[in-house]
C-alpha cells in the first residue's frame, strides 16, 4: 500500500476532469474555505461539459475567490488517479464571495489544516517552482517554496533560533514551565500538552507547528526554512532529523548558495522510531508507524507501519494488533498501580 503520485505533463491527450489555480493577491496565496468545511484548499474544481480548460480555471476563480480582474497562466498538465491542469492567476482586484466559499485565506505558504494534504502541496509547489512569480521579500520566496538566499534573509531570524535553542537546553529538569514558555515563544504554534527533551536545534522555530499531546525525545534537528506541521499524538525517538531545506542539483546554481525549502507534514497518531530522516516535501499520514533508522523520501499514507532506507510501506496496522495490544494492556492493569 503506497501513496498515489502526483505526475505532471507538459502535453496528454486524455480528457481533463479538473483544474486547480494557484493564485495570488497582493504578495500573498489565496486558500479557500468552503461552507461546512474546518480545512482549507486551492481554487478549483470540475470541468463541465463543453468547456475549455481555460473556462474552467476562470469560472471557478472567479466562483471561489471572487476575482475579478486577473491574469490567468497555464502551467502544467497533472495525474492523480485522474487528469487535471494545473494554472497560476495574479489577482488584481477582488469581489464578494457568491457561491460555496465561506472565507479567504491570505498568506505565504499552504495553511496547516488542508483538505486535500497528499495532492495539493505537490501542485502548489510545482507551480512556485516553475510560474514567474514576483515575491515581495527573499524571506516570502523561502517560506513558499521558490529559489532564495539565506544570506539575503535578516541575520536575526536564524539567531534567534538559535539563542532561543541554547536557552532551552541549558534549563535544568526542574525548568518545566520555563520550557514550555521557550517553546511557544519560539514555534509558529503549540497547542497545551507537549515536551521535548534537551537538546533540540531549529533554523528558525517559526516555521515549526506541533499539535495536542506532542513529544520529542534527545537531540532533534528541525531544518524548518518551510513549515514542519505536526498533528496530535504525535511521539519522536531521540535524533530524529526533519529536513525542509534542499539544494539544487545543478551544482553551478547551488554554488552561488541558492537554495530551497518543500514543507513536512504529519498526520496524527504517528511514531517516529529513533534516527529517522524525513526529507523535503514528505507529507506522513495519521496512525503510521515509522520504524528506526528510516529515511523518508516519499509520502507514507495513513495506516501502516514504514521503514527502510529509502522507507516503505511494510504492512497495514489493522484489527490484530489493536487486539494484541489491548490484551496486553489489561494485563498491565491487572497489576492495580
Amino acid at each position: 500500500m503506497e501513496c498515489k503520485k502526483v505526475k505532471f505533463y507538459k502535453e496528454i491527450y486524455e480528457p481533463i476532469q479538473y483544474v486547480v489555480i494557484v493564485a495570488r493577491y497582493k504578495d500573498s496565496f489565496i486558500f479557500c474555505k468552503h461552507k461546512n468545511r474546518k480545512t482549507y484548499e486551492l481554487p478549483g474544481g470540475h470541468v463541465e461539459e463543453n468547456e475549455s480548460i481555460f473556462q474552467a480555471a476562470a469560472r471557478e476563480l472567479k466562483e471561489e475567490t471572487g476575482a475579478l480582474n486577473y491574469t490567468l497562466d497555464f502551467i502544467s498538465y497533472y495525474s492523480y488517479g485522474a487528469y487535471g491542469a494545473l494554472f497560476y492567476a495574479n489577482v488584481k482586484e477582488l469581489g464578494k464571495l457568491e457561491f460555496e466559499i465561506e472565507s479567504l485565506l491570505f498568506q505565504d505558504y499552504m495553511p496547516i489544516d488542508l483538505t486535500y494534504p497528499l495532492i495539493q502541496p505537490r501542485l502548489f509547489h510545482y507551480v512556485v517552482q516553475n510560474a514567474p512569480i514576483v515575491f515581495g521579500s527573499n524571506y516570502k520566496r523561502m517560506v513558499a517554496g521558490a529559489l532564495y538566499k539565506a544570506c539575503l534573509n535578516s541575520p536575526e531570524l536564524h539567531r534567534n533560533a538559535v539563542r532561543k535553542a541554547r536557552e532551552y537546553n541549558a534549563t535544568t529538569p526542574e525548568e518545566l514551565e520555563k520550557r514550555k514558555d521557550i517553546i511557544k515563544s519560539t514555534f509558529g504554534s503549540t497547542k497545551n500538552n507537549f515536551y521535548i527533551e534537551p537538546t533540540i536545534k531549529m533554523d528558525y522555530g517559526f516555521n515549526i507547528h506541533i499539535g495536542e499531546n506532542f513529544y520529542a525525545n534527545f537531540d532533534c534537528v528541525f531544518l524548518d526554512v518551510a513549515p514542519i506541521i505536526f498533528g496530535d499524538n504525535v511521539f519522536v525517538a531521540p535524533r530524529c532529523c526533519f529536513y525542509t531545506a534542499g539544494h539544487p542539483i545543478d551544482a553551478d546554481i547551488r554554488n552561488e548558495e541558492l537554495e530551497y525549502g518543500y514543507p513536512i507534514r504529519v498526520g496524527s497518531n504517528v511514531w517516529f522510531g529513533g534516527s529517522v530522516v524525513v526529507n523535503p516535501g514528505v507529507t506522513i499520514g495519521s496512525n503510521v508507524v515509522i520504524g528506526s533508522g528510516s529515511v523518508v523520501t516519499k509520502d507514507i499514507p495513513d495506516g501502516v507501519v514504514a521503514c527502510g532506507n529509502p522507507c516503505k510501506v511494510i504492512r497495514e496496522i489493522d484489527l490484530e494488533d489493536k487486539e494484541i495490544w489491548e490484551k496486553r494492556k489489561k494485563n498491565f492493569l491487572i497489576e492495580n498501580f
